[in-house]
């Protein structure tokens, strides 16, 4: 009984952690700073991307505020950070472009191992908290490739759009320079006499 509870609570923490996705808008040459509280041997990761794969700067700072890990000008990447103090962590994303990019992003805090290590475990169990960081990793890029593909769509579908506009337009253009035409060869046969 306790063995099905303890598997069924692991597979309820791996579908709630679905939820665990954050989006900001970065305005131009700002810094947007999260904390996070950890303990001594506390386990932390975080994976982000922008949308376009644009160039941010990311930068985890330890409870002094000395970079412990930094990634300048990346559109996408993650990192595992296990604390050697306790405290106050925060990770940092920097915009220094001169316009907007929005940043997606999954951090995984010390919040969601307390459960999981908070007992003896069994082999079995182990295996279970190692596939479900696995399954983390893979939703937290298949959330990532579905924000892409909107993305992409909206892009797509937008360049249709004027596609499909600039194909009338010139459509109306050859069908008003083909009636100018015909007009100006028939005055000019009208004026000779021949039709």
């Amino acid at each position: 009984m306790n063995r099905s509870f303890t598997s069924i609570v692991v597979l309820l923490s791996v579908f709630a952690s679905f939820a665990a996705a954050y989006t900001t808008i970065m305005f131009p040459n700002t810094q947007e700073c999260y904390f996070e509280r950890m303990k001594t041997g506390d386990h932390f990761s975080i994976t982000f991307e922008t949308a376009g794969k644009l160039p941010i700067d990311f930068v985890i700072n330890d409870v002094n505020r000395n970079p412990i890990y930094s990634m300048p000008h990346t559109g996408e990447g993650s990192y595992n950070y296990v604390s050697t103090v306790e405290g106050r962590y925060s990770y940092c994303f920097k915009n220094n472009a001169p316009h907007e990019i929005v940043v997606n992003f999954n951090p995984h805090g010390p919040e969601e191992e307390t459960f999981l290590a908070g007992h003896d475990a069994s082999p079995a169990e182990n295996e279970v908290r190692k596939l479900s960081h696995n399954i983390e990793e893979i939703k937290d890029h298949f959330n990532f490739m579905l924000f892409r593909n909107e993305v992409h769509e909206h892009s797509v579908s937008d360049t249709q759009k004027k596609m499909f506009n600039w194909a009338i337009l010139q459509t109306l253009a050859l069908a008003g320079a083909c009636g100018w035409q015909i007009y100006y060869v028939r005055s000019l046969f009208k004026i000779r006499g021949v039709v």
